[in-house]
């Protein structure tokens, strides 16, 4: 997973490394004139400090975060964090000679102590400790917050994923059954009828079932299988109810090459029938149009709404759920206005494929 999303950005990762590697050496303060880019120990010492705080951005966002911080390990995150810091506070300075001691010689001759006896302390380990606490701190903390972030943010974007998917496969795993054995009754009685309709009615749901067991598990399909899966069901509802009710199914334009999530506009049109259809009520009305759009598509799904002939369990994921699916699969590439009253519901979406 690491590697795959690696490769997907790696001009962005090639990017950010450079700039963060570059960036504080140019903005680094130098003394008056040293010239620009002077190999010196501090110079040394600022890029392997750099180049460290980088090391540990990504072990921090692929490894630490997820393995340790997710699972609820926070001691040892915490533990590995201050091990961190601490490589990056020191290595550079050992690399670079910074905690040797100078040549060893005679002892300087003997000074009267001054009169502020603060000024004879002379730095030592402890105050060289501060000031390269200081000098590092705030990157070593804007790595520490930014790779915890980010993660934090794409672990949020992958669990809400997977919930999606999970609602999608559940939703390609089954088919009303009241929806299924009202059809089949449909076609039995008209196969004792001998009508031709029969035929017909099988082959849709035929159709149905191969495009819901095989044909929706892609990620993306040609949107003119997903007209054709809406075709046949709508087709199914009209031999299964028959003369009872005014059911009209309109497409216009040409789908070409245009791909679409499978199973997206099924809710709305599901939904119509559910509370627009009734066979011992008259006047039952259910209008679906799909009209193509400049590189996209628009869909109108309007009906009266009827009592319920029995309780039916929907086979959608909801509206909610498929609201969601819009705004996570076509953020900024959709509309979706709902009109409900006491007599009628109509819903119209407008998606861009491109």
């Amino acid at each position: 997973m690491v590697i795959t999303e690696l490769r997907k950005n790696i001009f962005r990762h090639i990017l950010f490394c450079a700039l963060f590697l570059i960036i504080p050496i140019l903005l680094s303060t130098r003394p008056q004139g040293e010239p620009f880019l002077t190999i010196t120990n501090p110079f040394i010492r600022d890029i392997i400090g750099n180049f460290l705080l980088l090391v540990f951005f990504y072990i921090n966002y692929y490894v630490l975060v997820s393995k340790y911080y997710f699972n609820k390990q926070y001691l040892i995150y915490v533990v590995l964090v201050l091990l961190a810091l601490a490589v990056v506070f020191m290595l550079p300075s050992l690399l670079t000679g910074r905690f040797t001691a100078g040549p060893q010689g005679p002892p300087p001759p003997f000074k009267p102590a001054p009169l502020n006896p603060l000024s004879a302390k002379e730095p030592g380990i402890y105050s060289f400790m501060f000031n390269e606490l200081k000098h590092h701190f705030y990157l070593f903390f804007i790595a520490l917050f930014f790779s915890f972030l980010l993660r934090t943010r794409v672990q949020m974007a992958e669990i809400r994923e997977e919930k999606l998917k999970a609602e999608l496969s559940s939703l390609k795993s089954q088919i009303n059954p009241h929806f299924l054995f009202n059809t089949l009754n449909i076609i039995y009685s008209l196969s004792v009828k001998k009508d031709d309709r029969a035929a017909e009615a099988l082959l849709n749901l035929s159709g149905l079932m191969r495009y819901i067991i095989k044909d929706a598990s892609r990620y993306k399909i040609p949107l003119k299988e997903e007209v054709e899966y809406i075709r046949n069901y709508i087709e199914l509802q009209k031999a299964r109810v028959g003369n009872t009710a005014e059911i009209r199914f309109n497409f216009s334009g040409e789908p070409g090459v245009l791909e679409i999530a499978p199973l997206i506009l099924i809710t709305y049109i599901e939904n119509a029938f559910k509370y627009g259809v009734n066979p011992d009520v008259d006047e039952c009305v259910v209008n679906v149009k799909i009209q193509m759009t400049d590189g996209g598509l628009s869909l109108f799904a309007y009906n009266k709404k009827v009592p319920l002939a029995d309780k039916i369990d929907s086979t959608g994921i909801g509206i909610s759920n498929t609201a969601e699916r819009l705004k996570h699969l076509y953020a900024g590439k959709h509309s979706l206005t709902i009109n409900e009253n006491k007599e009628t519901y109509s819903v119209h979406l407008s998606i861009a494929l491109v």
